[in-house]
């Protein structure tokens, strides 16, 4: 999980973004130090947290009094709670016997060399190379006018691979916090694709929505865009910069492969034996018969129950 010494600013962001109360929940590690995981209430089930690929922990010890229940970490790595409530918590290890552990991260040291194409193997750096001859050009902020740019590429590209989209308005209350900024891909002053890059701490920047359009695919889009992301981290003297999340073995898994980053293991563990809606296939076929118009407009509110 990611720690922090004072969550305020982080639980302030999360809450105008997303419209989900925080709480803090006394958290006791293996070790016996008090600290505080952070959790919103989803349905049945507190989810440290909703929407991020990790849990969050504040390192001061929460009010107990006013806590709707404790969670306690035993030896063995796993969790009780004294209230019986259902928990779920996201870490890059098992805290109980029921786990969804088909997700993870690459994450990549990019302070490690001071020019960015060291960062890279010559293959990558190639395929950056091409996508700069082949007339491909991105553009970073935070303007009306990239947020719409992006969200363009970003529904048409979820459309062609038959997931929901997330809302504008979530990106835009992103951008608001100052900590998003938003990249667009352009050739010959069409929209090709476009990201967003998220600050987690000072030290993380990392990679959450992204989007190419296929058939511009073979110009190498993709490549420029991280390029630009992870520049731009450098710039603002982060450590890591992470790809994002991925499905195991899945094909946009092998393409991040490409830029030799670290790979991170996902454990969302659950304090009962539950079904995860990302297992339905038959929703996903489903949502392939919608028409685009319509995706645009129920995707949002599908994607706002998918935590």
């Amino acid at each position: 999980m990611i720690e922090f010494a004072d969550a305020s600013e982080f639980i302030k962001d999360f809450e105008q973004v997303h419209s989900k109360k925080v709480l803090r929940i006394p958290y006791t590690t293996k070790d016996g130090l008090r600290k505080t995981i952070l959790m919103c209430k989803c349905g049945k089930f507190y989810v440290s947290m909703p929407y991020l690929s990790l849990g969050i922990l504040e390192s001061k010890p929460t009010d107990r009094k006013n806590a709707p229940f404790m969670l306690f970490e035993t030896e063995e790595g796993n969790v009780i709670s004294t209230s019986k409530k259902p928990w779920e918590i996201r870490d890059t290890a098992a805290h109980s016997p029921y786990i969804y552990s088909d997700k993870l991260f690459i994450w990549k040291d990019i302070s490690a060399k001071n020019d960015i194409s060291e960062l890279f193997s010559s293959n990558v750096n190639r395929k950056i190379n091409k996508a700069e001859k082949e007339r491909v050009i991105v553009k970073s902020g935070t303007t009306k006018r990239l947020i719409n740019d992006f969200y363009h590429a970003y529904v048409r590209r979820m459309n062609e691979i038959a997931i929901a989209p997330t809302s504008k308005n979530i990106v835009k209350r992103q951008v608001k916090t100052s900590k998003t900024t938003v990249f667009v891909a352009y050739r010959d002053g069409k929209i090709v694709g476009g990201a967003t890059l998220n600050k987690i701490t000072d030290d993380i920047f990392a990679n959450e929505l992204f989007a190419t359009l296929k058939d511009y695919n073979k110009y190498y889009v993709s490549y420029a865009l991280h390029n630009s992301m992870i520049a731009f981290a450098k710039k603002s003297n982060a450590v890591y910069y992470s790809f994002g999340r991925s499905t195991r073995n899945s094909s946009v898994h092998d393409y991040k492969r490409q830029f030799d980053g670290e790979e991170i293991a996902l454990y969302w563990s659950y304090s009962r034996k539950r079904k995860n809606l990302r297992d339905n296939k038959f929703l996903y076929k489903l949502w392939k018969l919608v028409p685009y118009g319509l995706t645009k407009i129920l995707g949002p509110y599908i994607v706002k129950r998918i935590y």
